[in-house]
């Protein structure tokens, strides 16, 4: 591989964990210029990284020039959530999992919010990693990574995530029938009726 590809595969990984993280309001542009030096490449590969994002629906080309991150609504977030929940519900039919030895930090009392949202996204995309369609994988990956900046919220706004996480791993890796299909629209559900406070607490 050409040292080319090589930086923008470095600054499209850095670029979509700061954006995952958290670290840029929606709606914010980015400075291209000070994050390509922050990241250590130069601009055209740093724009290479972030179209493969605009692919990915994590950002926008803003109106003359340059990127932007998407602004989230409630409605948006309410069809993310919904189509996430669809799409799971979906994989999940033809897939099982195995926990194995798999560490869980949320079982730990003193959890804290961004770890949290990392074990769910981490288990949600254990489920697409699993799944042998890959055009279900891949979008449900993509629907995964796109809800982890709301899951860094729902800690705001949500009570008994430890307990609901629990609940959600057991129906992903061992649940059988409508009973597991139920835990998770339950956890999908919760969220698209708060998606207002969700996104309130995003921006503030």
């Amino acid at each position: 591989m050409s040292p080319e590809p090589v930086v923008a595969e470095r600054a499209y990984l850095l670029l979509k964990s700061d954006i995952m993280a958290g670290r840029f309001p929606p709606g914010s542009m980015l400075i291209e210029r000070a994050l390509a030096a922050e990241y250590g490449v130069s601009v055209s590969p740093f724009r290479d990284g972030a179209q493969r994002l605009v692919g990915e629906h994590m950002l926008e080309i803003a109106y003359g020039g340059g990127y932007r991150l998407l602004h989230l609504t409630p409605d948006g977030l309410r069809d993310l959530y919904r189509w996430h929940g669809h799409l799971l519900r979906l994989v999940l039919k033809g897939t099982r999992l195995s926990v194995g030895g798999a560490s869980r930090p949320y079982l730990q009392p003193d959890i804290d919010g961004q770890s949290l949202a990392k074990a769910a996204t981490d288990l949600f995309l254990s489920v697409a990693r699993a799944c042998h369609d890959g055009e279900h994988a891949t979008a449900l990956k993509s629907a995964t990574e796109r809800l982890h900046m709301a899951r860094l919220a729902e800690f705001r706004v949500l009570r008994n995530l430890t307990s609901e996480l629990r609940a959600v791993e057991i129906a992903t890796t061992s649940g059988q029938g409508s009973d597991r299909f139920e835990v998770l629209w339950a956890y999908h559900r919760r969220r698209i009726r708060r998606v207002g406070r969700i996104c309130e607490s995003i921006t503030s």
